[in-house]
């Protein structure tokens, strides 16, 4: 049975450690959204428009009529 437990354990903290790295990692890339319309930069120079709802990046898309 104590093999078990610590299985059980060590999965759980693997878990956990894999559940905080996802969340700050999220929050470190994601821009921050003051308005409704955003307009960012990809990494290769274009510009995006997004949208942002409740404060949370929604969509992005290409600039233009």
């Amino acid at each position: 049975m104590k093999p078990f437990v610590w299985t059980m354990a060590a999965l759980f903290a693997v878990v956990l450690l894999l559940g905080i790295w996802v969340a700050t990692h999220e929050t470190r890339t994601a821009p921050d959204c003051p308005q409704r319309i955003l307009i960012v930069k990809r990494p290769d120079g274009e510009a995006l428009e997004c949208v942002c709802d409740r404060g949370a990046l929604a969509t992005c898309f290409q600039p233009g009529p």
